[in-house]
This record gives C-alpha cells, sequence and structure tokens, in this order.
C-alpha cells in the first residue's frame, strides 16, 4: 500500500484519500496455534475436571417455555387492570404473576453474567437474594391486596399522587 520511503511529512499533506492505514487487530500467530495449550499454556482446565451441571428438566427449552408463558399470561391481567379497574381476584393474580415473571428475567441475567463454574460463591448469594427478594415482592403483594386498596388501586394512587399534590397547593 505504500513505499518503505513514505515519510510521515508525506503523511501530514496526503490528501485524505492517501491517508487511510491498516488496522491490526490481533497477532497473526494467535490464530495459528494449534491447541489451547499454545495459546494459553497451562491455565487451560482439563475438560476431565470441569464439573458439569447436573440434567434438569425444568431448564433449557422448558425454562424459555415457562418464560413465555408467564409473558402471556401477564398481558390478560394487565389489560384487564386498565379495562375494568381493580378487582381482588386480579389483583390477587398480578400479585403473583409479576413477580414470578421478573424472577425469571433476573434469574436470566444471573445465569449469563455470573455463571456458577466462573463465580460460585456470587452466584449462589445472588440467586439465593433474588428468591429472597421475589418472595418478598409476593409478601407485600399480598398484603397490599388482603389489608389496602389491592394493586391496581395503589399503583393508581401512585400515578396520581403528583397530580393531587399539585391540586393541593394551588
Amino acid at each position: 500500500m505504500f513505499s518503505k520511503t513514505f515519510t510521515l511529512a508525506r503523511l501530514r499533506t496526503a490528501p485524505m484519500q492517501q491517508r487511510v492505514l491498516q488496522l491490526h487487530t490481533a497477532r497473526p500467530l494467535l490464530f495459528k496455534a494449534s491447541s489451547p495449550r499454545a495459546l494459553f499454556g497451562d491455565e487451560v482446565p482439563n475438560p476431565a475436571t470441569v464439573p458439569l451441571p447436573a440434567a434438569n428438566r425444568l431448564k433449557g427449552s422448558y425454562h424459555w417455555m415457562n418464560e413465555r408463558a408467564v409473558s402471556l399470561i401477564s398481558l390478560p391481567l394487565l389489560a384487564t387492570a386498565f379495562v375494568y379497574g381493580s378487582h381482588p381476584i386480579n389483583d390477587m393474580l398480578m400479585g403473583i404473576v409479576l413477580p414470578v415473571h421478573v424472577y425469571m428475567m433476573f434469574e436470566q441475567v444471573l445465569t449469563d453474567y455470573f455463571h456458577a463454574r466462573r463465580w460460585p460463591i456470587v452466584s449462589r448469594v445472588l440467586k439465593y437474594s433474588l428468591v429472597a427478594m421475589a418472595g418478598l415482592a409476593m409478601f407485600g403483594a399480598w398484603r397490599i391486596n388482603t389489608t389496602d386498596v389491592g394493586l391496581t388501586n395503589y399503583c393508581s394512587r401512585l400515578w396520581n399522587a403528583n397530580k393531587k399534590i399539585k391540586k393541593e397547593e394551588q
């Protein structure tokens, strides 16, 4: 592309079309290695010593189908709350389905970013704290539904609280 006699002064004065330089992103020998040991040395784990996760029929495709089912169940519940307003059965179902939906989505985030093989202690702590938070969310939804106005009215009050404050100030 450039001759060996190409100098920096000529690069500064050259038009933009001639200033194109090659982009080198990696060492060429990195991709020519024949084995992982040649690339990483002795840090490569032996596949026989890496523990495999136990087979579980709730993981994998069943987990994906359960996530989609919970998402589909939550749509009519939310639509019913918007159209008809507060109803005790709908509020109780939302108090179960929405925390389960949030739990399943955050569980997937933890599985992707804090894998148990790489961070065994952190993964376990985050998993248990996620279960505890989902349980607390269900308990809080149950308390709002049984001793207060229900989830739909509660969310409506939160949504309109700023409007009430502005009316009272005037």
